[in-house]
This record gives structure tokens, sequence and C-alpha cells, in this order.
């Protein structure tokens, strides 16, 4: 009989609700989904939180139904606004020369797991970004090898408790007696990124509509993560604003551009083919069709988008943790990747590679589901331990 879990993930405007199992060629088949549409949160604060319950009951249920099952543990992952990420470095002696063994390992996490005393913040997971031993040799999977020392750089991920108390009441009252926390940045980068890349560091950006988690990771932990509030809506605002028009017709405005356009393009003289360039984009609103133009529109756009370059560029050029500098930017998530020409712009501002990112499954390849799909993906491949470590677990047996 297959297994069947249930995750929720909190995007910055819609709660998203999944029932699925692991298919064949380690595919994973949705029984159930339920989204319901939220204020979202900024700046470590929800925007609405009298009806938070209400619409994760609502996303639960409506999964519930799609599914046909009652769900009895739910899964939520922690967005980078109500969660840290610190790395310790630490190391056991084992006594004597010889082969490290599992429980090793949940020794040396435990000896770093120094937060039990702290009310304000509680660990979800812990996993390694690398190992070493007592030649200095760092390596991934240190079970079997020989040493008389076994340490290790590694991540400790820590969940705000009064997000874990307010979300969990609204779980209960869903009538779901249990619910597990873990990191839904750690789950979105273990699911988008292959071991090659991971241990050669990455660094990656889901878009959201109100708010982009920037993260870096190496091996099967998070480094450092930042939030920032900049998503889709501010171009849907900032479209709005500037062309004193409705935010329905921003919205539709918005999905219609092309930043690689350029209206002031000259073509060559003849005998040059003749070059055609759309100077305008046409939008239909009550059977209307309402013309703007390409220039105004595409230079709104990228004013916004140099914003968020800002906000990222600030974050890396302070970042504390040494990351190789020729790592490309990984942009996913729905406030972004639909606009065409918009990674590419991006790139030009940070003076980086930058990439869009999706997940790589037949009919769910879409940017907007990399996290609820890797929190799915999570969860289906290994359940937490006690110690929550999901990072050394999930690489050991993922293949």
């Amino acid at each position: 009989m297959k297994q069947s879990v249930a995750i929720l993930d909190f995007g910055t405007s819609k709660i998203t609700v999944l029932i699925g199992s692991r298919g064949i060629n380690n595919s994973i088949c949705i029984d159930g989904i339920g989204v319901c549409e939220y204020a979202g949160f900024t700046g470590g604060a929800w925007l609405d939180p009298e009806r938070l319950q209400n619409a994760i009951v609502q996303a639960v249920s409506s999964a519930e139904n799609s599914a046909r099952v009652r769900v009895d543990k739910l899964y939520v992952g922690v967005p980078n606004d109500f969660s840290t990420c610190i790395v310790n470095d630490v190391s056991i002696s084992l006594n004597k020369r010889r082969r490290i063994t599992d429980q090793d390992v949940e020794v040396l996490l435990d000896s770093g797991n120094r937060f039990d005393s702290d009310l304000d913040w509680s660990v979800i997971n812990i996993q390694a970004i690398y190992y070493t031993l007592d030649d200095d040799r760092k390596l991934v999977e240190p079970v079997g090898m020989v040493s008389t020392r076994l340490g290790g750089s590694i991540s400790y991920m820590l969940a705000r408790t009064d997000f874990k108390d307010r979300v969990t009441a609204a779980v209960n009252s869903a009538e779901i007696p249990e619910v597990e926390f873990v990191s839904s940045s750690l789950a979105e980068m273990l699911f988008l990124f292959d071991d090659y890349r991971r241990d050669n560091c990455v660094i990656f950006a889901d878009v959201g509509a109100l708010g982009t988690a920037l993260s870096i990771g190496r091996g099967d932990g998070l480094c450092r993560q930042y939030f920032f509030s900049w998503g889709g809506k501010r171009l849907t605002g900032a479209l709005a604003e500037e062309l004193n028009i409705s935010l329905k017709e921003a919205e539709r405005l918005k999905h219609k551009v092309v930043l690689s356009l350029e209206p002031d393009y000259v073509p060559p003289e003849p005998p040059y083919e003749t070059v055609v360039m759309q100077t305008e984009y046409d939008v239909e609103i009550d059977n209307e069709i309402h013309s703007y133009s390409v220039a105004k529109v595409n230079n709104i756009v990228r004013l916004e988008i140099e914003q968020l370059a800002r906000y990222i560029e600030k974050a890396l050029k302070y970042c504390d943790y040494d990351y190789p500098e020729f790592v490309p930017l990984s942009v996913t998530g729905g406030g972004l990747n639909y606009i065409r020409g918009a990674t590419e712009y991006l790139s030009d501002c940070l003076h980086r590679e930058v990439e869009p990112v999706k997940p790589s499954l037949p009919m769910l390849a879409r940017p907007q589901l990399s996290a609820p799909l890797g929190l799915m993906d999570m969860v289906l491949t290994n359940e937490p331990t006690k110690s929550g470590s999901f990072g050394r677990l999930f690489r050991r047996f993922k293949k």
C-alpha cells in the first residue's frame, strides 16, 4: 500500500496543502490539493493574523475533499521570514581509531544543538554541510570511514516559537492531531539541486507575490538565508500607479511584458531585411483594447527589478559565509519567472549568471510549485528522526 503524506506550504499570498505519494521512477503523485488565498506575511509578521486560522482550515479541507482522505499528520514548511540558520563547527573524539557508525553521527549532530533552553526559537532541522575526519578530509558521508575523530560543519535550522504555536493551534482546529515543522528553503534546495551542485554551493531565490526568500546552501545544509519584502505584486502596483490604471488591468499587462523588446531599435537600411518592431502592448478589459507603450512599460518593470537586484546584492555583499564568487543565482517561484527576459535583466544588474529553475517533474514543472513539491519530496523520501536530521538521511537513501 502506498504511503500518503500531507504538507502545507506558506506562500506570501497563498496557502497550499498537498496530499500525495511516491510514484514510479521517484516521481510524485498528487492525490489532493487545496489552495487558499490570504493576506500573507512580511517582516516576520502576519498581515491579517485573525484570518490565518480560517485560511489554513480551508486549504486543509479542500485538499482532504480532493483526495477523499482524512489527514492525521501535517508537515508544515517554515518560511525564511519565520526561521533562521546557524552553522556550528563541532567535533567529537571516538577514543580510538575505528569505523564511524550512524550513532556517532547522531552524537555529533546533537553536540552542536545548544538551543534547547531558547524560549523564542526551536530546532526543526539539523544537517551537515560537510564532515571531517582526523586527517582533515572533508566528506559528505562519514559512516564506515575509519578515524579517531569526527567533526563537521553542521547547519541548525530554527523556527520561531510564536510561529509554531499559532500554526499548531490552527492545524489542531482542523482536527489534525499531529504537526511537524521543517524548513521550506532546505526542502526546496534538496529537491531542486542534485548532490554535485549542492557540494559546490548553490544560491537561490524564491520570488513570491509579496516577498523573496534568498538562501545559500552547501552539501546537505543551508548556510545563510534572507527575506526581502519584494515580490511580483510590486510590479503590478508600480504599473498601476505609473500608468494610472486598475490593479486588474496592471496584472494582465504585466503578463504581456517581454523585456527583450527594444522598440527604439532602428533597423539597417535596405537591402537588408525589413524588421517590424512591437511598440505597444495590447490588453483587453471589458471587451475594450487598451494599448500601452512598450518602452514605458518595460522601463517601469526594469526599475522594479533593479530594486530586487539591490536587495540581493546587499545581502551577498555583507554575507559572512565564504561562498564561491562564480556560483550562479537560481531563481524560482511564481513572482518573476513568467516575465520573459526578467532573469536576463536581473543577471545584467547583478553582474552574475542568473538561471530560472523549476521542478523537473512531468505535469508539475512550474516554478511556483518548487516549495510545496520540495516539502512533499523531502517527507516522502525520509520522515525525520528525533534530531530532525533530514539532510544526512536524505542523501543516503535518495539514490
